[in-house]
């Protein structure tokens, strides 16, 4: 995993983004050990036990996700990070399909929203959110939140 993380980040670097600079800075912000011992990372393997995808789906905000949603009601909502897609899987529709099941695992587990951020500057993937059914609520310091209800009121 940690591989795909590099390889996502580099990937991002080189089309233009600043995004996941940390990773290679060598810091991970998200703590990824920890969250694999919450169980809050999810993998997707390929036929040939390959790692073509993963994600983190918190079960709690962190400090950087209190801080992007400080303006919103606090209601229960999973927040999800990192999604990578393996390169030689792009193009297949994969995030959407990990969204919609990143949504259906948060009702599953009692959560009333879905809620994610992009930089701002990121169109492809700003377009993405929209598109897999996230309202954007507004943007905070240079990035945009995204939040998908997952229970009917």
């Amino acid at each position: 995993m940690q591989q795909l993380m590099l390889d996502t980040a580099t990937w991002l670097k080189e089309s233009g983004s600043t995004q996941w600079g940390d990773i290679l800075e060598g810091k991970d912000v998200h703590q990824l050990r920890d969250r694999i011992r919450d169980g809050e990372v999810f993998v997707l393997c390929d036929a040939d036990e390959q790692l073509a995808a993963a994600f983190i789906l918190r079960k709690t905000a962190s400090e950087w996700d209190a801080g992007l949603w400080r303006n919103q009601k606090q209601v229960p909502a999973r927040y999800l990070h990192r999604l990578m897609i393996a390169r030689k899987y792009a193009g297949q529709n994969l995030s959407q399909t990990l969204l919609d099941w990143a949504s259906g695992e948060s009702q599953r587990t009692g959560y009333d929203f879905l809620r994610l951020d992009c930089i701002a500057s990121n169109q492809k993937l700003n377009t993405l959110y929209r598109v897999a059914g996230f309202t954007k609520c507004e943007t905070v310091d240079g990035f945009c939140i995204y939040e998908k209800r997952t229970k009917e009121w």
